[in-house]
């Protein structure tokens, strides 16, 4: 079940079912069905989240059917959401809800997978090429795909376990028993930079700010606060490192900035963007179209493909498709796109208060009981903000499982700071308690 999250490159027969069957869906359903016999419960979800997807999936069924344009794209997408929330809530219930043991489970193979990453770096310098989408960049180096496929997806799948194995170890903890902390980072770190995936290193700044926020680098309260001039000034200059030594990296942020700035659809004015900026600015146009016209709930799960090629050659030139291509256009390049593009403002509402309604910032970190769940809600929610800027799946890479490892990890430090507050009282009321004499 944890190693699913690294398996979104392992289809059967693609491009021969109407669908992706991804090899771990045959797990989803043995574990389920062993959730439900052993327990003996059909409470198979939280009814918190029970409300909200049948709330989105009512409305879509609602939407698509009145319009004419259900399609099995968007039963794809019901079923999808469905099924993997389903299969990751009842791993997570049937193990008692244990997110430390489970999120160092996922570390534990994200180091076998970063080795295997390592593996086919070393094999390109040699010029013995194993993956066949090899990329060589101006470095010398090679982008690492690894068994994921594309290197953005191996870089933002390893990303929560970078950001805790560094935490752990500027603390001076250690994560596995059997494993070095050195190790860990070494192998894990490395990997995840020789992806030269620029949203991937954009995940880089999020650890470092819940870094700052968490050693009170950002609290006036803190005698820190006066270094902090100084870390700004050296992430910057490290960013401006990055942006002149990585050509790529460079011409892609630079490029969707300026596309995004410009918000132009003129041919002059695009003409001379790189596909990544192209596939996300294009995807934006496209769904700010479908906001304007259902600006509260979208035009449904599932909808935004169809919407792509609904109003393309309303603001683009055919010949860019001749020159870029349709890419991304079912999951619109950006989870934050597809939700305005698909579920408008009651989707981009809901997504967003359960982002930061469930965010630990600092809360339960000097707490070494509740550190670790901390450490784990902050390494999930740059996570989620990678996705929002970049991939738009619903159910890919695990998503369920770190959107319920998120949920967890906040209740139980809430759970432990209420406890720690009724002692607190209970002490506070057996001192000020004076016993009254007996006559």
């Amino acid at each position: 079940m944890v190693a699913s999250v690294f398996m979104d490159d392992f289809i059967i027969l693609r491009y021969v079912l109407p669908f992706d069957f991804y090899w771990y869906y045959i797990t989803f359903i043995v574990s389920i069905l062993y959730y439900i016999r052993q327990t003996g419960s059909l409470r198979l979800l939280p009814r918190w989240f029970a409300a909200s997807i049948t709330l989105l999936i009512a409305t879509t069924m609602g939407l698509t059917l009145s319009n004419d344009e259900f399609t099995i794209v968007v039963l794809k997408q019901i079923v999808g959401l469905v099924f993997t929330s389903i299969a990751y809530y009842t791993f997570l219930a049937y193990n008692n809800f244990e997110v430390k043991r489970i999120f160092r489970m996922y570390i534990y193979l994200a180091l076998f997978v970063a080795l295997e990453g390592l593996f086919e770096e070393i094999m390109n310098l040699n010029g013995i090429h194993i993956n066949i989408k090899y990329r060589e960049t101006n470095s010398g180096f090679y982008r690492i795909f690894g068994i994921m496929g594309e290197p953005y997806f191996l870089a933002v799948i390893l990303l929560p376990a970078f950001n805790f194995v560094f935490y752990k170890t500027t603390i001076f903890e250690r994560v596995n028993t059997q494993i070095s902390n050195p190790i860990l980072l070494a192998s894990i770190g490395l990997c995840f930079i020789f992806t030269f995936s620029s949203a991937g290193f954009m995940g880089v700044a999020g650890l470092a700010l819940f870094w700052m926020v968490n050693k009170n680098y950002l609290s006036f309260k803190s005698w820190k606060i006066i270094i902090l001039p100084f870390l700004i000034f050296f992430m910057g200059l490290a960013f401006n490192n990055v942006q002149s030594q990585w050509k790529e990296f460079n011409t892609k942020f630079n490029q969707t900035i300026e596309a995004f700035i410009n918000n132009s659809t003129k041919k002059e004015d695009i003409n001379d963007l790189n596909t990544s900026s192209f596939a996300l600015y294009s995807n934006f146009i496209i769904a700010k179209e479908s906001f304007q016209k259902r600006p509260l709930t979208g035009s449904g799960l599932g909808t935004h493909e169809a919407n792509y090629r609904k109003y393309f050659s309303k603001y683009f030139d055919d010949d860019f498709v001749i020159k870029y291509g349709i890419f991304n256009t079912l999951d619109a390049n950006s989870l934050f796109i597809r939700l305005m593009s698909e579920t408008g403002l009651m989707g981009l509402t809901m997504f967003f208060w359960f982002l930061f309604s469930r965010l630990l910032w600092r809360k339960g970190y000097n707490d070494p009981y509740t550190r670790d769940y901390t450490i784990i809600n902050q390494s999930i929610f740059i996570w989620f903000v990678v996705r929002l800027l970049r991939t738009g799946n619903y159910f890919g890479n695990g998503f369920f499982l770190f959107f319920f490892m998120y949920y967890i990890c906040y209740k139980m430090v809430m759970q432990r700071r209420l406890i720690i507050r009724q002692e607190q009282q209970r002490q506070r009321l057996k001192e000020n308690y004076e016993p009254v004499s007996e006559f």
